[in-house]
């Protein structure tokens, strides 16, 4: 890393960054910190005649709780770079492994800023496949373009970050996104989870903003020429709102799926838990892209998945996106919950098992520790089932935690949650000692 000299405060501001940053990571002598990432504005152009595609990006932030070097992420190649008026060189925010394994690198700022103070950074990028792990490139035709965001908890850089610079998911921001197709007279159709999109005529340049309360796991964008798309729009009753709640939903023409039935079963399951956990949190809209086998994602009050995952990301529009992981390591929570309360991934597990889990089985990791980790385990599906099974019966059955689960959501809706509250709620609601089941199953420990 080149030495530069610090840069001081521009301007005070009075949001800090959210307690729920990690600590700062030391870097050989030098300090990394989480800034607090205040808005986005990111420009993404795909030229079909060239097959090529650009981006480009400007970040107002905040310098984190303490002086220090900044951490954010993109796993694209850089162009160029600028902070606050200045040209620095990509390898003035290149990639540095802050603990976490070299998956988890963040892009780390080689200047110094002091805690608090106000910042632009602007880059410049070619868009090429991510530079993460399971990542898909954007896929060309003749003459058009076939694009998704296609995010993953499974493997670190694989949020946002994978098209446009972003921070760790405890950070709220908002998000304007500038997309345009050239290079094709076809028209196309863009998909995404917020009312502010705007086509030009010929449809093929958007303007997207996103709401300033989404983190960088809460967008969806999906991008195909439009006669590829078959889409339905309808509007319905929902528990608890005093307006009815749309719905769009789209299949992709490659993918065998009725729109019809999948959007009865997603009403109906939206219904449900409107019913069952309450304030639904995600506007006026829900969005569903139907995708082929083997797929499934969600978003805020929106998916792209396959018939058969579909149950289980709608359930995450409560537990995930209607409550959302606080740091990547948190995010065992929703996928263990929502394989107890679904059809997926269930294993030998049946939907709102019951049973009771000795502390002499194998322990399970489920909450990363480090605090720059990014993913969420591979475990959290079928050992987190598991261990809300064996929850369930400590507390006198299913429904007694479906009620205390029902009762955290609405208390936390909105919002971000962790590990150790979710913990505590459960002792403190049923009275019973969750405390070492927690230990071995969650934290690992023998």
């Amino acid at each position: 890393m080149t030495a530069h000299p610090p840069i001081r405060k521009i301007r005070k501001t009075g949001r800090m960054p959210q307690s729920l940053a990690p600590p700062p990571a030391a870097l050989g002598s030098r300090r990394v910190v989480a800034p607090s990432v205040e808005r986005i504005r990111a420009s993404l152009r795909f030229d079909v005649g060239t097959r090529e595609a650009v981006g480009k990006a400007a970040i107002d932030f905040c310098g984190g709780a303490v002086d220090g070097h900044p951490a954010l992420d993109l796993r694209q190649p850089l162009e160029w770079v600028r902070l606050d008026g200045r040209d620095l060189t990509p390898d003035d925010l290149a990639h540095r492994d802050l603990g976490a394994g070299p998956e988890a690198r963040m892009r780390v700022l080689d200047v110094p800023i002091e805690a608090g103070s106000r910042h632009l950074l602007e880059v410049g990028y070619r868009l090429e496949t991510p530079d993460a792990e399971g990542a898909v490139p954007i896929g060309w035709s003749s003459d058009g373009v076939k694009f998704d965001l296609w995010m993953s908890d499974l493997e670190p850089g694989r949020y946002l970050e994978m098209w446009i610079p972003a921070p760790l998911v405890h950070d709220r921001f908002a998000l304007h996104i500038d997309l345009a197709v050239e290079g094709t007279d076809r028209p196309h159709m863009l998909l995404a989870n917020t009312a502010g999109v705007d086509a030009e005529p010929g449809r093929r340049a958007w303007s997207l903003l996103y709401p300033a309360h989404f983190t960088a796991l809460s967008p969806m964008l999906v991008l195909a020429p439009a006669d590829s798309i078959e889409m339905r729009r309808s509007a319905f009753g929902l528990p608890g709102r005093s307006r009815s709640l749309g719905m769009v939903i789209a299949r992709h023409a490659d993918v065998d799926a009725d729109l019809s039935a999948a959007e009865a079963d997603l009403q109906g399951w939206l219904a449900y838990l409107a019913a069952r956990y309450q304030p639904w949190v995600h506007g006026d809209t829900f969005w569903a892209v139907i995708w082929g086998p083997a797929r499934g994602m969600e978003y805020d009050g929106a998916t792209t998945a396959s018939v058969a995952a579909l149950e289980h990301e709608v359930f995450h529009s409560w537990f995930g996106r209607g409550v959302k992981p606080a740091r990547a390591s948190d995010g065992w929570i929703d996928e263990a919950y929502t394989v107890w309360s679904t059809a997926a991934h269930r294993g030998d597990l049946s939907r709102f098992a019951s049973e009771e889990l000795s502390l002499d089985e194998p322990a399970v990791t489920l909450y990363a520790p480090h605090p720059w980790s990014r993913h969420t385990p591979r475990e959290s599906y079928r050992e987190g089932a598991r261990l809300f099974a064996g929850i369930a019966h400590l507390l006198g059955g299913p429904d007694r935690l479906r009620a205390a689960m029902a009762d955290w959501y609405r208390s936390n809706a909105g919002n971000l949650v962790t590990t150790d509250g979710l913990g505590a709620h459960l002792k403190l609601w049923s009275g019973a000692d969750v405390g070492p089941l927690w230990a071995r199953y969650v934290h690992g420990r023998e």
